[in-house]
Formats: C-alpha cells, structure tokens, sequence
C-alpha cells in the first residue's frame, strides 16, 4: 500500500529555527536596551540551544512530545521576563508566541498542562522580578487571564486542525488505497491478457464479466457484442430476474456506449439493480460490444479500471474472429476447436472449401533424437511459416494442420500442397538419417455442404493416402466427402457418435477438457505402440483414454471446479466418478472395450487406489497406460489461470513413484517417448 506522510514530523524542525530566530532578536534587544541582564541572557543562550536541538531533532523526544517543548519555552521565556522588568517586560508576546506549540498538542489533558505552565511561568516571573504589583505595570491577574485566554484559543484551533488532518490523512489513505487496488486490478488484467488469445471466445467473455465484477465491485456484470449472439452475464445475490443481453435497457446501454465510442452512466432501476456503467470494447473506427456493471458505486478509478480491462480484452476478441475455439499455445494457430467453429460458418454461408491436412512422418523420432525442444520449435517455425500465407491454417493435432481454402479447384489445391511440403521441407532441413517427411492430402466442400465433420474426415482420408505415396500427395476419391465417408459397420459409426457426444457434454462443464483428453490418449498411443500392444488392445487403449473422466458428467460443477482443497466428502464424491463412467458406456456395447480403462484409472500399482483397490498385474494393462499418461499430461498442462511443472519435473516425479502408484514397465515406455535423449540413462525406473 502507498505510504501516506503528513507534514506534521516537520513542524518541529521549523519551530526549532523559529525559536533560534526569536533568541537571536531577543539578544539584539538585550545587548541595546538592557545592559548587564546576565540572566536573561543565559535564558537566551537556553533557547538557541533549545531551537537548535529540535531543527536537528535530538533528542528525538523533543519532535515526538510537543508537551515537552511547550513547558521548557514557558521556563525559558519566564527566565526572560524576570531579568528584564517582570510585569513590565517588553517580552511579553513571547508568552503568546510559546502558547502557539499548544497548537500541536492533540490530547485534552496535556493541553491543560501546557497552558497551566504559561500561567505559572508568568506568575513566577513577576514575583521573581520584585513581587506582584510593581508600580506602573498592568495587573497581574489581566496578564495571566490573557495568557490563559489565548492559550484556549490556540487549544480550540488546534483541536479543529488536527480535525482537518486526521480527515485529509484519512482521505489520501482511501484514495491511496483504492489507488493501490485499481492498480493491482489492472496488473492482473496485464497478467492474463497475454493468456486470452488462446481462449475460445466463449472463455474470453467468461473471464471478463468475472474480471469486471472483480475490479468494479457491484453484482453484475455483463459483456456483449453488437452483431451475433455473443454475450456472456454474471449477477450475484437474490434477484427475481436477470437483465440479460436481451433486456431493452440493456442494449440502450450497449448501443450508446458503442454509438459514442464514450463511457455511459445510467441510474435506472433493472429488476432491483441500480446504477450502471458501460465501456465500449473495440477499435476506434469499429465497436465490437460493451462491458457493463451494475449495482456499485463507481467512480473515476473503477471507469479508469473498466477501460483497461477493454483494451486488453479487445485483441484476444479481434483474434477470436479467426479462431473462436482459441489458439494452440504451441505455434500460435487457432486449434481445433476453432477449425471445427470456423468450417461450421463457412459452410453455413454456403461457400466452397477446399480443406488440405498436412501431416509431419517421423517427428516422434525426430524429437527422441534432437530432443524434444528441438520437436517444438520445429512446429513453432511450421506455424509461422503457414501463418504467412493467405490461407488459413489450423493446428490439428501432435503431428498434423489443417489449411482451409475458399473456393476448390484441383489445380489450385495441388499447387498449395506442393507449397506446403515446400515449407515443411524448407523448416526441417537436411537430416539423411532420419525418415522425416510432409504428406498432404486434401478434399472439396461444395456449396450446400452442411456437416463439417464430413470434409474434415475426407481431407484426413486422403492423408492416410498421401502418407503412401512417393510423392507424399493425394486427393480424397469423388464422393469421400458424403457417402463414402458414411460407409463403414454401423456400431463403428454409433461408437464415434456417442464418444463425441460424451465428450462434448463434458466440454461444456470444463472447457479444458478435450485438450486433456485428447493429449492423453496421443500418450497413451505411443506407449501402447512403445510396448507393442497388439491391434485389439490399441483400440481400447484409444476409446478408454479418450473417455476415461466420462463419469466426470455425473459429479457436480462446484466440486469440478472448485479451486481449493477439497473436503473429505467432496474427495468421496470426485472418486465415484469411474464407477459413473461405466455406468455410462455400459449401455454402448460398441464402447464396452474402453470400461476397463474408465473403470481403474486411478488404481495404484500399490494396491492403494480405487475404486477396487486392484495392484499389479490385476490391473488392466491399457488402465496402468492411462493412469501414467493422464498423470503426466496432467501436471504439465498449462491452465488460464496457472502454469504446469516442467516436463522434465513431471517425468522425475513420475519415476519416483513407480512401484508404487505407477506399473515399472508401464513408466520405462513413457520415459522412452518423452525423456530428453542424453538427460539421464532410460532404464533406472526399476
């Protein structure tokens, strides 16, 4: 928090060069006017030192104890009056200059002896000088009357003073305060907006309603765009109704704001919510919505904060026009989730697309034998190099992207494949040892196409083509994008229906999720494939990781998403969610091979793990698989709102605990497809 100082610590130093000032023109007078008063020069020489000590502050209780100084300037100037005339003395005043340190005293009781002091210094001097009533000077009584008169003048003004300062330290604290909060608002703001852009848009806009509610205070919170139905609303509290994107007074809110291109208050009611505060987020020539809060109190430093967080929003939702599923944190490129999105629009619109897979043989090898920092920045430089053209690139999977064209043409399609493996060629270089090529296949969308998983599954067709040729280039046959993509057993296809659909649902609770499960069953894939699992149990190892938390579905949102520790019966509730898993799937009989994974992925090689406490060997081989993947993919996988370990952490963290949590066997192959080669010897897992 700020540090608020008051001129108060400087009062003394001042007072102490006031009072040099006064002893030096007292003994001017001295030295003209009253020759020989040895005692009130001594008086003098007193006070210079006494100013002298408080302007260099010591002792330090002379500038912490304004009592102090009060009494001692009363003892100094009654010494004064004594040697020059008593009641007659032409030093009067300075009684009412020492009565002004009163000023600064802030308790009752110590202003009561302070002007006691004065009076009693008076007194003192008088009788000292030749006793009370000396011929020709004012009554006595009249002159401690006036000293103790002016002393509670001084006491009332400072008391009204100190008022003022306890009120002006009190308001800089507040200010200095909600200061110190907008700005660690907008650090966190800063902090996260680097992390947006590779949000969907949906999290995009669920993060800022929950970041503006934050930084503004108030119940609600509401985000919206213009144009489509974009929009995101938090309200806390018991309200009867919610004044949703749709409510008239709302979109006034958000016509304004954007219309204007300027901050707009409202102090209408909305069902029980008063006051609101809209911000338009976008470019200076083109709005894209508004940010609105409701039911605080909002000043220029919540205004201040609501306008940060718009400009930071702005680029994550300017880059969410391309990539509404967000971006691959590895390259850069809208994910798959925004190839999926961006397809089912321009499909929508009834355009012609040509989409082209282009997939890297021999990476996993590549990055055993360079490393797999070495395998990443190859994929980073691929990224940049397909960002550069004017097609529209996607990062699909571990080893593959997917590059959308408008428009189809076989020419045209044949020359950008070409293109492709160029690039790919151009960024991987010159390696004769290893078996590291591009493959591409493509295939065409007509106008009137209405399912983008049909193209999709055409264009991936055509790959496993290409992946065969010399050539490395194939086009998907006539027809592969409607019927003879639909050809195939009718449970393969009801499986994958129901695999999607179950993972779709448990998208919707957790974004998060389908990354996850999709880079556990890669890992699960080439341990199956390092340990030479046969075709049959590849299979499994496939559908059981891709769907190994379906029982996630049944558990509630607050225990999923809760960020702390979990209790006792919330840790009960979450270990049920293998058994919900198989209650799921066990209806599917096409799926039925994935419920031993569903089932005991989370038991120990120990014994130790649930839901039967099965150890060993009795555990299913494709579940032991999972169990190390889903562990690993877990603690490195990086989150919005957090960071992971480091692979090589993880690895470490993993080989400690095999033999107990994990199977031996099962963390030697995990070691083989993902250690750094030449970090440490593979084969010390046990």
């Amino acid at each position: 928090m700020r540090q608020i100082t008051t001129a108060s610590t400087a009062a003394s130093p001042r007072a102490g060069l006031l009072r040099i000032a006064v002893a030096g023109v007292v003994a001017l007078l001295l030295g003209q006017y009253l020759p020989g008063a040895e005692g009130a020069y001594l008086a003098v020489g007193l006070a210079l030192l006494f100013g002298i000590s408080l302007t260099l502050g010591w002792p330090e209780v002379l500038l912490q104890e304004k009592l102090i100084g009060v009494v001692l300037d009363s003892v100094l100037v009654g010494v004064l009056i004594a040697y020059t005339g008593g009641g007659n003395s032409p030093f009067f005043p300075l009684y009412l200059l020492a009565a002004l340190g009163i000023a600064w005293i802030e308790t009752r009781p110590k202003v009561v002896v302070a002007a006691a002091a004065l009076v009693a210094s008076y007194l003192a001097a008088v009788i000292a000088s030749g006793g009370l009533g000396v011929p020709g000077s004012a009554p006595v009584a009249l002159g401690a009357g006036f000293i103790a008169l002016f002393c509670v003048v001084v006491a009332f003004l400072g008391s009204e003073m100190h008022g003022f300062r306890k009120l002006a330290v009190g308001l800089s604290s507040t200010l200095a305060n909600e200061i110190d909060r907008v700005e660690s608002d907008e650090g966190m703001i800063s902090g996260f907006g680097s992390t947006l852009r590779f949000l969907s848009l949906e999290g995009i806009l669920g993060w800022t309603v929950e970041a503006a509610q934050a930084v503004c205070g108030g119940p609600y919170a509401h985000v919206a765009a213009l144009n489509g139905n974009h929009h995101s609303t938090l309200l806390e509290g018991e309200f009867d109704v919610c004044p949703s994107w749709w409510h008239p007074s709302i979109q006034r809110l958000l016509l304004r704001s954007c219309r204007e291109g300027e901050v707009v208050r409202s102090e209408e009611e909305i069902h029980g919510i008063e006051g609101f505060l809209a911000v338009p987020v976008g470019t200076e020539d083109e709005k894209w919505g508004a940010v609105i809060v409701g039911g605080g109190e909002y000043g220029a430093e919540e205004e201040r904060a609501l306008k940060f967080l718009a400009g930071v929003i702005a680029p994550a939702i300017e880059d969410a026009v391309d990539a509404p599923g967000g971006l691959d944190q590895l390259t850069g490129l809208p994910n798959r989730t925004s190839l999926a999105r961006v397809l089912q629009r321009e499909l929508s619109l009834g355009r012609a697309l040509t989409v082209l897979a282009l997939h890297l043989s021999g990476l996993r090898y590549y990055e055993r034998v360079y490393g797999l920092a070495a395998g990443e920045a190859l994929l980073r430089r691929i990224g940049e190099r397909l960002k550069d053209g004017r097609q529209r690139a996607f990062r699909y999977g571990d080893e593959e992207f997917l590059v959308v064209l408008s428009g189809s043409g076989e020419g045209r399609a044949r020359k950008v494949a070409l293109t492709l493996q160029q690039h790919a060629s151009e960024e991987i270089g010159t390696h004769d040892d290893l078996p590291l090529t591009a493959a591409v296949g493509w295939a065409f969308a007509e106008p009137g196409s209405e399912d983008p998983g049909q193209v999709l599954n055409a264009a991936l067709r055509a790959l496993d083509d290409a992946k065969g040729r010399t050539d490395g280039i194939a086009e998907a046959p006539a027809g592969a994008g409607t019927n003879a993509l639909l050809e195939g057993l009718e449970g393969e296809k009801r499986a994958v229906g129901v695999a999607r659909t179950l993972v779709a649902a448990l998208e919707a609770k957790d974004p998060y999720i389908r990354e996850h499960l999709r880079a556990v069953s890669s890992l699960a894939l080439r341990i199956g494939r390092e340990m030479s699992l046969p075709k049959e149990e590849m299979e499994a190892l496939t559908n059981g990781a891709l769907l190994h938390d379906v029982g996630k579905i049944g558990i509630p949102d607050h225990i999923l998403q809760k960020s702390g520790r979990l209790t006792n019966e919330e840790y009960a509730e979450i270990k049920r969610h293998p058994t919900l898993g198989v209650g799921i799937l066990a209806p599917v009989k096409e799926l039925a091979s994935a419920l031993p994974v569903v089932k005991h992925h989370h038991e120990r090689f120990d014994g130790k793990g649930y839901p039967d406490g099965l150890g060993g060997e009795d555990i299913p081989l494709t579940a032991r698989i999972v169990s190390v993947a889903d562990a690993f993919d877990s603690m490195t996988r990086p989150r919005p709102y957090g960071y992971g370990i480091s692979q090589k952490a993880a690895l470490e963290e993993i080989e400690e605990n095999s033999g107990t949590q994990f199977d031996p066997s099962v963390v030697r192959a995990l070691l083989e497809v993902v250690y750094l080669p030449g970090d440490r010897q593979v084969d010390s897992a046990g």
